[in-house]
């Protein structure tokens, strides 16, 4: 192995060390209580290592936030390809952040205040960052806008992302309290809901 590939390996080891011990320090302490040098304890490095990579604990949250929600968006977007109905796509949608909330509590714990608005970055690089992280949605939302006008259904998709959003928080919270099964009844009773308007509207 020469110069340049050995670097190259130890850089990306120490960038998997930091990213590891960040995720598990912002899950446990959150995005406030979190310090660079918690993160520097944690994955064993010196803290000006960790600046090397990432100029603030903002970057480094939001690089998290992309590299899970590119995750989530294409496993979401695999799950709902070929669904014909619009209601079929919001069952989908909804059994799938579930589950994913069900397996993946630490980044539930990281995700939920950002979500809500909760987190105000300093530095505005990361802030920028965020809302362009926002962007890889767009397959997604494309999709069910055109389910929604196919279907004529009496929401806008901007009305409907944001009836999801507050159930995802809600379930999120009801979830991190250990309470599985108000978070899947807030689901059903949504989609109940959805139901029930289609039949109204035909």
């Amino acid at each position: 192995m020469g110069v340049k590939e050995r670097r190259e390996r130890e850089e990306g080891a120490r960038l998997a060390a930091i990213l590891s011990a960040a995720e598990r320090i912002f899950a446990e302490k959150g995005y406030f209580h979190a310090r660079m040098d918690d993160i520097a304890e944690a994955s064993e490095l010196a803290k000006g290592t960790l600046y090397y990579y990432f100029k603030s604990k903002d970057e480094i949250f939001v690089h998290l936030l992309e590299r899970e929600t590119r995750k989530v968006h294409e496993e979401l977007q695999r799950r709902i390809s070929g669904r014909e109905s619009f209601l079929e796509i919001l069952e989908v949608w909804i059994e799938f952040y579930l589950e994913y909330f069900e397996n993946n509590p630490g980044f539930l714990r990281m995700f939920l205040p950002c979500m809500g608005g909760m987190i105000r970055f300093e530095d505005e690089s990361a802030r920028l960052r965020l809302i362009r992280n926002a962007e890889q949605g767009l397959a997604l939302r494309d999709m069910l806008k055109k389910k929604i006008a196919r279907e004529r259904v009496p929401f806008s998709l901007d009305e409907i992302l944001k009836f999801l959003k507050t159930l995802q928080i809600g379930m999120g919270v009801k979830l991190l309290e250990g309470d599985k099964a108000d978070a899947r009844a807030a689901g059903r009773f949504f989609l109940d809901i959805m139901k029930r308007v289609m039949e109204d509207k035909s």
